[in-house]
């Protein structure tokens, strides 16, 4: 087991590399149509935009807030993002490749 961990971090890039869904995964997270681009610039837009709306007399809170409505609407866009995507994510191939050189260097 210790054998096989020492093998899969030396040579991890090189198998993930040369697997093809892998691959087809983890380029379905790169920016590649300007509904990606749209997608990923609403959480500036939004954090901008709520400045103003943000009932708070400290300067510091208001720009707090802003900043964390702008994390949040960001991690919404990225979840609409992989659910658009659709398939396996790259962890669970990733995954599923590790199982299998690890039963198949038990063999």
């Amino acid at each position: 087991m210790e054998d096989f961990e020492t093998f899969w971090k030396a040579n991890r890039e090189r198998l993930l590399a040369e697997n093809k869904e892998y691959q087809q995964a983890k380029n379905h997270y790169k920016m590649s149509s300007g509904a990606d681009w749209l997608l990923f610039a609403i959480p500036a837009i939004v954090g901008i935009l709520s400045f103003d709306h943000i009932l708070l007399e400290s300067e510091v809170l208001k720009w707090l807030c802003c900043a964390a409505i702008t994390i949040v609407s960001f991690v919404v866009c990225v979840w609409i993002k992989s659910m658009t995507i659709g398939g396996r994510s790259p962890e669970e191939i990733e995954r599923e490749i590790k199982e299998k050189r690890m039963k198949n260097e038990e063999k």
